[in-house]
């Protein structure tokens, strides 16, 4: 009987994610939230955010804001929020993709990346089996999908463009490519971190910060 509920028991987790990491993930999510509610509230750009004729944000004034925004954000701090319509998520990541002190929380953002609005690459790794998964189903997206990343100092619409499988020691997913693009990344098949899937997005839109 003990034998039968462990392999049911993994069949579920196959197939369903961790429903124990989840709530954990649930619930440090619903703390983050709040703390980065308190960051939208309080960042004050160097340089006010003026519209172009186009309607779009001044790209001078984003970068300084950006600039500003990163060099007082701390290691494990909520950034911003990802969302991306196509498969149902809306979280809040981190800057950092620490396993169990970052990853654990949400989505996080390689430290060795740059941040949206400065015209380079901003990567972003999540969980597809834990956690609550929130990278599970990166591979379904499309081109055209839409990702958006709202930041304290601006909200940025990306569009997919490319899927690629690497090996997980495979850095050249960071290499600019002369335009601001968003990496998602995520361990690759299930359950094996052998490799990782990669989503590659351009950026679209830069607009005012959400309220």
């Amino acid at each position: 009987m003990v034998g039968l509920l462990l392999v049911v028991w993994a069949i579920f987790i196959f197939f369903f994610g961790d429903p124990i990491t989840a709530l954990y993930q649930d619930w440090r999510q619903h703390q983050m939230a709040g703390q980065l509610n308190k960051e939208f509230r309080q960042f004050k750009p160097p340089t006010p955010l003026s519209r172009q004729k186009n309607g779009g944000l001044s790209t001078a004034a984003i970068r300084a804001a950006a600039l500003s925004f990163s060099h007082h954000a701390r290691p494990g701090q909520p950034i911003g929020r990802i969302e991306i319509p196509r498969i149902g998520i809306s979280k809040v990541f981190v800057n950092g993709t620490d396993w169990g002190a970052d990853l654990s929380r949400g989505p996080g953002r390689y430290p060795q990346s740059s941040w949206p609005g400065l015209g380079k690459v901003t990567a972003i790794a999540g969980h597809r089996t834990t956690f609550g998964a929130p990278f599970r189903h990166i591979d379904e997206l499309a081109r055209g999908n839409r990702i958006r990343l709202l930041m304290p100092y601006g909200t940025f619409t990306y569009r997919v463009f490319a899927h690629e499988i690497v090996p997980s020691n495979d850095w050249d997913i960071l290499h600019k490519r002369g335009f601001d693009t968003l990496v998602l990344s995520a361990c690759h098949p299930l359950y094996s971190a052998s490799h990782r899937w990669i989503v590659f997005a351009r950026l679209v839109s830069a607009a005012a910060p959400a309220s």
